[in-house]
């Protein structure tokens, strides 16, 4: 496992990707199903031909520039292990200041209702909901899809009674004023 890991990150670097081992090592645990800790310990062991062919896939969607979290499945966003695919961007780390204000705002201003505009993955109004757990979260996206996959999200991090989705242009499907209105629009 360690030289596989080694071999794939040479290999990611080689076509200029960035963090080229951090790269290797999600995707390696993904293909094995493994937390960090479990494949630092499995590093000594030999690889299975079936999960090395499971892994070069994966690389190989990596070289052709598709984005890791899409690979996995997941991306990490304000300490919460989100779903993305396709149908939603990725949450940017540089969201997570976003997140950290609106939290300020919220345990000064309780009770609160939100908007978070163009909610995406829901990651935003997640991140929200967890902190704030007085706050009542509308998450609006004109993209169904994009509510599809905040909608599996939100269940996931059990925030279904705090935030509803709304499907909509901008603010136009809030059926109520708001105190706080958050966006990360790209």
């Amino acid at each position: 496992l360690k030289e596989t890991l080694r071999r794939a990150a040479q290999t990611l670097a080689s076509q200029n990707i960035e963090e080229p081992h951090l790269e290797a090592e999600l995707l390696l645990r993904h293909a094995l199903g493994l937390s960090k800790e479990q494949l630092y310990l499995r590093l000594e062991e030999e690889i299975d031909p079936k999960e090395a062919r499971d892994f070069t896939v994966l690389v190989e969607r990596r070289l052709r520039r598709e984005p890791t979290a899409y690979i996995t499945g997941h991306r990490e966003f304000f300490g919460l292990d989100l779903y993305v695919d396709e149908r939603v961007l990725i949450p940017r780390p540089e969201t997570e200041l976003l997140v950290e204000k609106a939290i300020e705002l919220g345990k000064v201003l309780p009770p609160l209702l939100i908007a978070e505009v163009g909610t995406g993955s829901g990651a935003i109004a997640i991140a929200l909901a967890a902190h704030l757990p007085q706050a009542k979260i509308y998450a609006l996206d004109l993209s169904p899809q994009a509510l599809e996959v905040a909608a599996i999200n939100r269940r996931q991090h059990g925030a279904t009674g705090q935030m509803t989705l709304l499907q909509g242009d901008m603010l136009a499907p809030l059926p109520e004023p708001v105190d706080l209105i958050v966006a990360n629009l790209p």
